[in-house]
């Protein structure tokens, strides 16, 4: 439990009749109905058509108000910031503008951790260029992650607007695969024989055997900072979301247990979502199975799973869009890592679904030092492991400037033997007074090995978390500097270049 930043029965007078304040379960209908207008622009996975003015979006809103039943895995129905217009006429929402924050369990190497996220942001119309989003993240919602211990925020949203909020691009999920015609593309049962495995769907009595099976290991090995399928996920998305999903627009996921044909055993789990067709979540397998031996198996029956789903569709559907519901050829999505098995059993099957580098996401870091001794157990490990194994020294970064989005300008990190011993904020002072610092170390015969970068304000994040190399910065932002060649040594073997696994639209 945590003191919040603002208590959740606070409001806070702005003016002009607008309040901002938490929200409650009474506000689910207008908070949905603001999220609706908003994101009527917003299609997946079909374009509007030009020239077409899009109804409020259906299944935004019904994922608001999945997110404000009380029920969902990610908050609270206490959890938005809303700003209310005390003053608005009669018949008009009085919700003007909102974000939500989530809160995901998450890993960094050997380290858990906990993250937040704000979602499902809007402003009404009318009330746009006031600066509302703004006061709602500074004042309630950042303050709130920070307060609970989260250590950062990311923002999977519009392209660019999040920069002026001290948000700079640095978490990328891996792209997906894709296999056009799938049920041509997978090599058919051989005839006599019978599926080696088989697919139930998941109930409440699987959340023991699917929390058990979610570790990161086993989940995406391949990756060093992402989301876990945690305790909260699974109850949400196996149990509780039936309870409170829109039948039209239901967000539901299909978990289906996977189990040994011989000997009857659970011997792991396949997700699958449906924003974007038929999608591959995830597919975990326990030790005990032959990845060659099941994959296509379990691939088949998935593809059956979803041809019987489209079929039932197409009673909900006009007899004109019926019949544009094509059961027999589709596509298979597939959130499968490039160096996962199955990818390499897949071959050219598998092409990547966009030639985009992944899904990128916006990512805030506040406070330098607090993360890296939030980290400082897996910055160890890496450096224990790499040619500067027991170094000494200081590591002093430098931002240049204090910019939104991080409350210092430069980072220094003290070694000693291989392990950090402080993190804190720096400053660099100018020649004269690092020669003065230099003097009084020499003066005291004690000077210590000096390791030295500068960066862009912001950009240290993308090397922090691995989503780009100190090489990659050096390319691609003409400010970043370093001082000599084991200072590169070191930054290399701290925050190597990795990939990340964010599965993080199921509510």
């Amino acid at each position: 439990m945590h003191s919040p930043a603002t208590p959740r029965h606070a409001t806070i007078d702005i003016g002009d009749g607008l309040i901002m304040r938490w929200s409650t379960h009474a506000d689910a209908t207008n908070v949905s109905e603001l999220i609706g207008d908003a994101f009527r622009w917003h299609s997946f996975p079909n374009p509007i058509p030009s020239g077409v003015i899009p109804e409020p979006n259906e299944m935004f809103k019904a994922a608001t108000k999945r997110l404000l039943s009380g029920k969902n895995a990610t908050m609270s129905d206490r959890d938005y910031a809303l700003v209310e217009d005390t003053n608005r006429e009669a018949g008009k929402n009085p919700i003007v503008a909102c974000v939500s924050i989530h809160r995901l369990r998450a890993y960094y190497g050997c380290v858990d951790l906990l993250i937040g996220k704000p979602e499902l942001i809007a402003t009404d119309l009318e009330y746009r260029n006031k600066g509302l989003v703004r006061k709602l993240l500074f004042e309630m919602i950042h303050p709130e992650s920070e307060a609970r211990g989260d250590a950062l925020q990311f923002i999977p949203g519009i392209p660019h607007f999040y920069r002026q909020f001290g948000y700079e691009y640095a978490l990328t999920n891996f792209t997906a695969g894709k296999v056009e015609n799938v049920q041509q593309a997978l090599p058919a049962l051989a005839k006599g024989k019978t599926e080696l495995f088989s697919l139930r769907k998941a109930t409440p009595d699987d959340i023991p055997y699917l929390h058990s099976m979610s570790g990161k290991e086993r989940v995406s090995p391949y990756t060093s900072i992402g989301l876990y399928y945690s305790l909260e996920y699974w109850q949400y998305t196996v149990r509780d979301i039936f309870e409170i999903a829109d039948p039209k627009h239901s967000g539901t996921r299909d978990t289906r247990i996977v189990v040994d044909v011989a000997t009857g055993k659970d011997v792991g789990y396949t997700i699958v979502s449906h924003h974007f067709g038929l999608k591959l979540e995830a597919l975990v397998l326990d030790e005990s199975v032959v990845v060659l031996d099941a994959l296509f198996s379990i691939l088949r029956q998935l593809v059956v799973i979803e041809k019987d789903r489209l079929e039932a569709s197409k009673s909900g559907l006009s007899e004109e869009d019926a019949a544009k519901t094509n059961t027999s050829s589709f596509y298979m999505l597939l959130q499968i890592h490039p160096k996962h098995p199955a990818s390499t059993l897949l071959g050219p099957k598998m092409v990547p679904w966009s030639t985009t580098p992944g899904f990128r996401m916006c990512t805030r870091i506040h406070d330098y030092p607090k993360f890296i001794q939030t980290i400082r157990k897996e910055l160890e490990r890496r450096l224990a492991e790499s040619p500067m194994a027991g170094a000494t020294g200081r590591l002093r970064l430098d931002f240049y400037r204090i910019v939104t989005g991080n409350k210092a300008k430069g980072l220094e990190i003290i070694f000693e033997k291989g392990k950090i011993v402080e993190a804190r904020d720096w400053a660099n002072r100018g020649y004269e007074k690092a020669a003065e610092e230099f003097l009084a170390w020499k003066a005291e015969d004690k000077i210590p090995v000096i390791y030295a970068a500068a960066f862009e304000p912001l950009t240290f994040n993308m090397l922090l978390t691995g989503e780009r190399s100190l090489e990659d910065l050096i390319w691609s932002h003409g400010d970043t500097a370093v001082k000599d060649d084991a200072s590169i040594l070191l930054l290399n073997c701290l925050f190597p270049k990795t990939s990340h696994h964010f599965d993080t639209f199921y509510w």
